[in-house]
């Protein structure tokens, strides 16, 4: 487990995404088959956006758990949820997906957005989730495919080396090219786990220029990370553009574009025990 209280570095664009799509999220998590008093794990939970609402939904009979191996995370879910007086109580606890403190048959309820790509292997996850849903439990993923995530006006003959590009240095970082597709291949990842795939809808969140300060933020930090994970594969020519294109003193910034629309891809889908 992570014992460190610094937060990862992927910290500022998860913040950034929670600011630019709260509505949508808000939705999303106001949609969910909760009732309440229900018992919901909220795994790998960072600072507890998700948590929170969640706590709203099940009320002050249920009781919701988040658990994260990050305890800076952890430190400032705390600190979050105890600053709101109508929040019912949330028990935030450090562990780890492979290693949680729970007895099986558990929880009512287990929900993980936005973290299944950043592990090993989803499907050892999703076991894990199902040892601790009670029988009829409904596991609910909210998840993207790593590298079609993001619909921006790329030009058409970049694009394509662009993400083949991408997807030789992920190769070189995990031998598992399933898990950058995780998004798609929810229900499969579903039924390996053991789990009864049930309802997966696709939810895209739309955004034009001009863009908010939240939006260019995730998306100047989204093109910076697009960079770094190409420059090792891309031709040198390509590779000049493509710091061209995402420099946001250039001219030819995509985000300064006066016509400018983006998508931002995500897949809901549930799994019963």
């Amino acid at each position: 487990m992570n014992g460190q209280r610094s937060l990862p570095d992927y910290d500022d664009q998860l913040s950034s995404f929670h600011t630019a799509f709260e509505p949508e999220l808000e939705t999303i998590v106001a949609e969910l088959p909760l009732s309440p008093g229900m018992r919901v794990l909220d795994l790998a939970c960072g600072d507890g956006f998700y948590a929170r609402r969640i706590a709203r939904r099940v009320g002050p009979t249920g009781l919701v758990t988040g658990a994260d191996v990050n305890l800076g995370y952890l430190e400032r879910a705390r600190d979050e949820a105890s600053s709101d007086p109508e929040l019912a109580p949330i028990d935030f606890v450090a562990a780890s997906f492979d290693a949680l403190p729970f007895p099986n048959d558990t929880f009512d309820f287990v929900w993980c957005a936005q973290s299944l790509y950043s592990l090993p292997d989803p499907t050892v996850v999703a076991r894990c989730v199902a040892r601790v849903l009670k029988p009829g439990g409904l596991f609910a993923v909210l998840e993207n495919d790593t590298l079609h995530q993001v619909f921006l006006p790329w030009p058409v003959h970049l694009e394509l080396p662009l993400r083949a590009a991408e997807l030789r240095t992920l190769l070189e970082q995990s031998d598992n090219s399933n898990k950058y597709y995780v998004g798609r291949r929810l229900p499969a990842v579903l039924a390996a786990a053991g789990l009864d795939p049930r309802r997966i809808t696709t939810h895209a969140f739309d955004r034009q220029a001009p863009l908010t300060e939240s939006v260019q933020a995730l998306l100047q930090s989204y093109l910076d990370e697009v960079t770094e994970r190409a420059s090792a594969h891309l031709a040198p020519e390509l590779l000049a553009e493509l710091r061209e294109l995402v420099d946001p003193s250039s001219p030819r910034h995509l985000l300064r574009q006066p016509h400018l629309s983006i998508t931002w891809l995500n897949v809901l889908a549930f799994g019963r025990k």
